[in-house]
């Protein structure tokens, strides 16, 4: 990486620039640990106390910092450093990692009766299965399997080891990291006569345009009909989403989340990391659910909610400061009681 900032700040949106233009960048870094030659910036207030003291040769700072600047380094101020860096690291992910040249590995086994569109590339020991569809321009890296009459659509990026299983259907531009399985069967079994007879999984995955699927992420075929998830929803990394789940447009799921069974998630919301959503549930628009929340019942459009059992969140973390005082309560409960004289049974008891 080397970049005059005068490249860079052509990226940026009305940028406020207080020094000389022509310092070179070689790399990005924290504030804390930036050299001379390195951009540094301020995405999170609590770290505004790093800036004065960075060493960065330029310091990415919003609008309305009011504190201490550095003392070197060149301040550029912005409404949203955040979303200016993810600027920057566009550019420098085209050079690390440029779309390979449209070409069909010699080791890929592609059947007679799939469809290849125009301008894909697909990397060695590729396993693209009959009557598969791959659109335009697809990158379809090594040891990647696409199932019969599986869907790949356009400007599809799916990383190595990625499975997409027969019949699903992976939307436009969609992003699917490595290791991660689309279409394995639902988990569903039924108790007969002794035994956990499995049921049949005879439906699809559909992902719609947009969609980030981390690593590792499992989201199960339906029962019956369609699992969903919907436009521009990301997904994080160890991600569970089982049969039936309707998931809607613009969600985030961060690691570890686990959705069961014929629940539906709605447009835009946020599930935190660790959150379990039991089966057929609904959680409404917009809502935002708190780390390691246990989901079991359904949740209104635009709540704010944490625990297990979920509560409103500002009410889960005053309960939290409460439990924290709870032996303080029984130590005065009982100097009332010996006030009063009364005689203390189980209540309370250590």
């Amino acid at each position: 990486m080397k970049y005059k900032l005068s490249q860079i700040l052509k990226l940026f949106d009305n940028p406020e620039v207080s020094g000389s233009e022509d310092v070179e960048i070689t790399a990005i870094a924290s504030l804390e640990k930036a050299l001379p030659s390195e951009l540094s910036f301020l995405g999170n207030k609590k770290y505004a106390h790093e800036v004065p003291a960075t060493k960065a040769g330029v310091v990415l700072l919003p609008r309305s910092y009011s504190g201490d600047m550095p003392e070197k380094a060149v301040v550029v101020k912005v409404g949203n450093p955040s979303a200016e860096l993810a600027k920057i690291c566009a550019l420098v992910e085209k050079e690390l990692f440029p779309k390979p040249v449209p070409s069909i590995h010699p080791n890929a086994v592609i059947d007679r009766n799939a469809k290849i569109g125009k301008d894909v590339f697909i990397g060695a020991n590729a396993v693209i299965c009959e009557g598969a569809e791959i659109g335009d321009r697809a990158v379809i890296q090594g040891n990647n399997y696409i199932g019969r009459h599986a869907k790949i659509g356009e400007d599809v990026l799916l990383m190595p080891n990625v499975v997409v299983m027969d019949y699903c259907e992976v939307g436009k531009r969609c992003r699917i990291q490595p290791g991660a399985v689309i279409g394995s069967d639902g988990y569903g079994y039924e108790f007969v006569n002794g035994k956990h007879e499995r049921v049949p999984q005879v439906g699809r995955v559909v992902l719609e345009d947009d969609v980030d699927v981390g690593a590792n992420t499992c989201i199960d075929r339906a029962r019956f009909d369609k699992t969903v998830v919907g436009a521009g929803t990301k997904i994080d990394n160890l991600v569970q989403i089982a049969h039936n789940v309707q998931i809607g447009k613009g969600a985030l799921l961060v690691s570890q989340v686990g959705i069961s069974g014929s629940t539906k998630i709605g447009n835009y919301c946020v599930l935190g990391g660790q959150v379990g959503v039991a089966g057929h549930l609904s959680i409404g628009d917009g809502s935002m659910i708190g780390g390691q929340s246990g989901i079991n019942g359904d949740i209104p459009p635009k709540s704010y909610m944490r625990g297990t059992p979920p509560r409103p969140y500002m009410q889960a973390h005053k309960i939290d400061v409460l439990v924290g005082h709870i032996q303080d309560f029984f130590d005065r409960l009982k100097e009332v009681e010996k006030r009063l004289g009364i005689e203390r049974k189980t209540f309370g008891k250590k």
